[in-house]
């Protein structure tokens, strides 16, 4: 197991409220919630499984389940039938019970870590880094109670990278702390988020978690957008691509749909287009216009294209020939009707997709 990380190289700043707004996915991220599946464990870049100490041995959970809770889909790993550790995940629609103390949104994920008895101290899920992927990864982490009101109970909480923890915190009851930070990953490498017993006891001590890793290596290339027009006006923008090598604000135009006069500006973090601001609505839109962003610095390049070929042909006066040509040097074609040479040489252009790359000439009869 290696042990190169160190705790002092992170700065992570915890802080009793949600801080960090989980961004859209893109090509690049791994998305805890949004990735969960009780078909394998792993599951791609993911794990579920429990350690009974931090820098310890992981242990994937044996068992997948899905059951319906008050009609609520819900899925699971566990130990056991009726053990913990488990991690939960919301497969469907807004679910709250327990007079409302337990509210499970959307696609939320939970971690319960084992009874004060057992061994599973840590309730773990694991994060490894695929081997299409090396270097700086952006990681947003957002994490709250599983339970709120008098059933609410403190939670460790504890991320470790290769065996080392980066960050360890008791979160308290009915609570929430969110927080963002790189790391500098290579493929292999695990990161483990862990929710421990808090010195409150195991029963409702869970926490529930939001958590994305995003890769910042990335080929330069043009932001999307797309716009959202309301009564005639330029409201919004849909980033539908973030792009990737913006080191300044690129322009942004609006141009058509009938209408005159929006103008907006790009907001760029990590060379990326996180936001655009509409900072003029125009007016009188009929359609919806077009948002056109100015592509990032790239390292001067050539292209050269191809259209035509010419063939130099040195003959003998007087005699006949017929030109061939061939795309595997194997199967040939003629590239024309014969022909007596009346110069030499003979010069002859043909358009490159009409042509093999071969040539040959035959004399005939």
């Amino acid at each position: 197991m290696r042990k190169r990380t160190r705790k002092s190289l992170y700065s992570l700043t915890l802080v009793a409220a949600l801080v960090c707004s989980l961004r859209a996915s893109d090509v690049t991220s791994y998305d805890l919630n949004r990735d969960f599946s009780i078909v394998s464990n792993p599951n791609g870049v993911w794990s579920y499984g429990w350690k009974s100490t931090l820098d310890g041995s992981f242990t994937p959970l044996p068992l997948s389940r899905s059951y319906v809770d008050r009609g609520v889909p819900l899925e699971e790993w566990l130990l056991a039938e009726g053990q913990v550790p488990l991690v939960q995940h919301n497969a469907s629609t807004n679910l709250t019970y327990d007079n409302g103390e337990l509210t499970y949104p959307p696609g939320a994920v939970s971690l319960l870590a084992g009874f004060d008895t057992a061994p599973q101290n840590y309730c773990v899920v694991r994060f490894t880094v695929p081997t299409s992927s090396s270097g700086p990864f952006r990681f947003e982490n957002v994490i709250e109670s599983r339970h709120y009101g008098a059933a609410a109970r403190d939670t460790q909480y504890h991320v470790v990278v290769n065996g080392v923890e980066i960050l360890g915190t008791n979160l308290p009851a009915n609570s929430k702390a969110g927080y963002t930070n790189t790391l500098s990953l290579v493929a292999g490498d695990t990161v483990d988020l862990a929710a421990g017993k808090g010195p409150s006891g195991v029963w409702n001590s869970g926490l529930k978690i939001q958590a994305r890793l995003t890769s910042l290596v990335c080929t330069p290339h043009k932001a999307k957008a797309t716009a959202q027009v309301v009564n005639g006006f330029v409201v919004g923008a849909t980033i539908t691509d973030t792009g990737c090598g913006y080191a300044n604000a690129p322009i942004v135009l609006i141009q058509g749909g009938g209408g005159t006069g929006a103008a907006a500006q790009a907001v760029v973090s990590d060379g990326r287009i996180t936001a655009i601001q509409i900072t003029d609505a125009g007016c009188c839109y009929t359609n919806t216009p077009r948002i056109v962003i100015s592509a990032p610095p790239m390292a001067p390049s050539v292209e050269i294209q191809v259209s035509k070929i010419k063939v130099v042909q040195n003959v003998v006066l007087g005699w006949k020939y017929v030109l061939e040509s061939s795309a595997n040097n194997v199967d040939w074609t003629e590239t024309g009707p014969a022909f007596t040479a009346e110069t030499d040489p003979i010069e002859t252009e043909f358009p490159v997709e009409a042509v093999g790359r071969f040539f040959r000439l035959r004399v005939v009869p």
